[in-house]
């Protein structure tokens, strides 16, 4: 195989697999797919979705990250479950960690017609 057809078969499987994100401290991932249920988040992550009932994109992080900004579904997202293992998660309304916070117990989830914004998050009280 030439090494054109070896790059075409390696960015397909790249784009087919939405590609991973990876923050400073932590990582994020978009599922390519809209999922609908928030079962579709992994454990030991927390997900956001653009939509209420868990739909539209999926935005995935684990991990602390200071600035979330680059993940476009955290800008705007209405769903969101925390299905972390074994830690509470703390967002925060602006990067480095600062700014409004409040804590999300594990294994809380809510979805609504708010539009929620976050732009840095911890992983906090782990058990």
């Amino acid at each position: 195989m030439n090494i054109t057809r070896k790059l075409a078969v390696a960015a397909t499987g790249v784009a087919m697999t939405g590609g991973l994100l990876a923050g400073t401290a932590g990582a994020a991932q978009a599922a390519p797919a809209a999922p609908t249920a928030a079962s579709d988040c992994p454990s030991g992550w927390f997900c956001v979705w653009s939509g209420k009932n868990y739909t539209g994109r999926m935005q995935k992080v684990a991990g602390d990250n200071a600035n979330l900004t680059q993940f476009a579904v955290f800008q705007g997202f209405k769903s969101w479950y925390n299905h972390g293992a074994s830690c509470d998660y703390r967002w925060y309304g602006e990067t480095n960690y600062r700014g409004n916070t409040a804590v999300l117990k594990r294994g809380v989830k809510g979805t609504g017609d708010k539009v929620w914004h976050q732009k840095s998050n911890k992983w906090v009280n782990c058990r």
